[in-house]
C-alpha cells in the first residue's frame, strides 16, 4: 500500500521520524522541494499550502489504479505500532477515512485513506476548487462538504473516521487518551508553532514515545493541560460547536449544536461570512486572524 507525503527542508526532521518510525508497512512516495513558501501567521502555512496539498491528492489519485486503495499523510506523523490492517478494515465498506479532530466530532486531514473511485476524485477535485474559490482553510472546507452532506448527496462519496488509537493530539481536549496509540499526528500544540520551526512537535512526539515505552507521566500531563486550555476550548467552538459558520451539518443529529452553523463573528471584516447550503456547493468561509494559541490544524497542519 502507497504512502504519499511531501515536505520541505524546513521539516526534514520530521520527515526523518515519520520515515523511520513506519515499519515497512507501506511503499513511501515522497515529494520534497526546497521551499513550500508557508505563510506565517497561517493556519498549517496558508492558502499556497493547502492548494498545494489538495493538488498533490489529486496527483495521487491519478497516479494509482483504479480502485487501489492508499495513504495521504502529512509529514508531522509517527507510527508507534501496527497500522496498516486499521487502515485496510476502517476502508473496507467505504471510499474515505480520515482521521477524528476530536473524540466526538470533526475529521482531521493529517492522515487520510482513500480508494481510487470516481466519487473521490470528484470529493477532492471540489475541495480544491473551494479553497482556490474562498482562500479558506482546507480542513475546513473538508468538513463542509462531508458534514453538510454535500459529499454524499452530490458525489455519492461513502466515508468514515479513524478509530481513536490513530491519534491526533488535538484529541486530548477531551482529557483522556485511548487504550492504545499505534499513531500519533502532531498537530496541536499549546504554544504557539511557527509553521517553518518543528521544534514543538518533534518534542511532542518524543513525549509520546515515552508514553508508548511506559513513561506515562509527561503525555498524562500534557493531557490535562489541554483539556483545560482556553484556546482549545476557544477553536472546538468556532469550529465544531455553537459558533461555526457556513453551511448547515445536515449529517448531524437535529439539536446538535454544531448542526446550525450559519455564526457569524462580531468582527466586522474579519468575520467569517455565511457559506451556502450544500445544495449550492459552498464548503466554508474565509478564516479569521488565528487565536493567541496554537489550536489544532488551525495554526499547524
Amino acid at each position: 500500500m502507497k504512502l504519499f507525503f511531501f515536505c520541505d527542508s524546513n521539516f526534514r526532521p520530521l520527515r526523518d521520524r515519520l520515515v523511520s518510525s513506519q515499519r515497512g508497512e507501506f511503499e513511501l512516495q515522497e515529494d520534497f522541494i526546497e521551499d513550500l513558501g508557508v505563510m506565517q501567521n497561517r493556519a498549517g502555512g496558508g492558502v499556497p499550502t493547502y492548494l498545494y496539498k489538495a493538488q498533490k491528492i489529486k496527483n495521487a489519485l491519478d497516479s494509482v489504479e483504479e480502485g487501489e486503495v492508499f495513504v495521504f499523510s502529512d509529514v508531522d506523523i509517527q507510527f508507534l505500532g501496527s497500522v496498516r490492517g486499521i487502515v485496510e478494515e476502517t476502508i473496507a465498506d467505504v471510499d474515505l477515512v480520515l482521521q477524528r479532530e476530536f473524540d466526538d466530532i470533526g475529521v482531521n486531514i493529517g492522515f487520510i485513506a482513500m480508494r481510487n473511485v470516481a466519487a473521490t476524485r470528484a470529493f477532492w477535485k471540489h475541495v480544491h476548487s473551494e479553497i482556490e474559490r474562498i482562500r479558506g482553510l482546507d480542513q475546513r472546507v473538508v468538513n463542509n462538504t462531508l458534514y453538510s452532506g454535500l459529499a454524499r448527496q452530490q458525489f455519492g462519496l461513502h466515508w468514515a473516521r479513524f478509530p481513536p488509537e490513530v491519534w491526533a493530539s488535538s484529541m486530548a481536549g477531551s482529557g483522556k487518551l485511548p487504550e492504545k496509540l499505534v499513531l500519533h499526528h502532531a498537530n496541536f500544540t499549546i504554544e504557539r508553532s511557527k509553521s517553518f520551526d518543528p521544534s514543538l512537535k518533534l518534542e511532542q512526539m518524543d513525549m509520546v514515545s515515552s508514553y508508548v515505552s511506559g513513561d506515562r507521566e509527561g503525555l498524562l500531563h500534557w493531557v490535562e493541560l489541554v483539556a483545560s486550555d482556553r484556546s482549545m476550548a476557544d477553536y472546538r467552538d468556532r469550529h465544531f460547536g455553537a459558533r461555526r459558520p457556513g453551511p448547515e451539518w445536515a449529517e448531524l443529529p437535529p439539536g446538535h449544536v454544531a448542526r446550525p452553523g450559519g455564526f457569524r463573528e462580531k468582527r466586522g471584516a474579519a468575520a467569517s461570512g455565511i457559506a451556502g447550503g450544500a445544495a449550492g456547493g459552498a464548503a466554508g468561509a474565509s478564516e479569521a486572524p488565528a487565536p493567541p494559541a496554537t489550536t489544532p490544524e488551525e495554526p499547524v497542519s
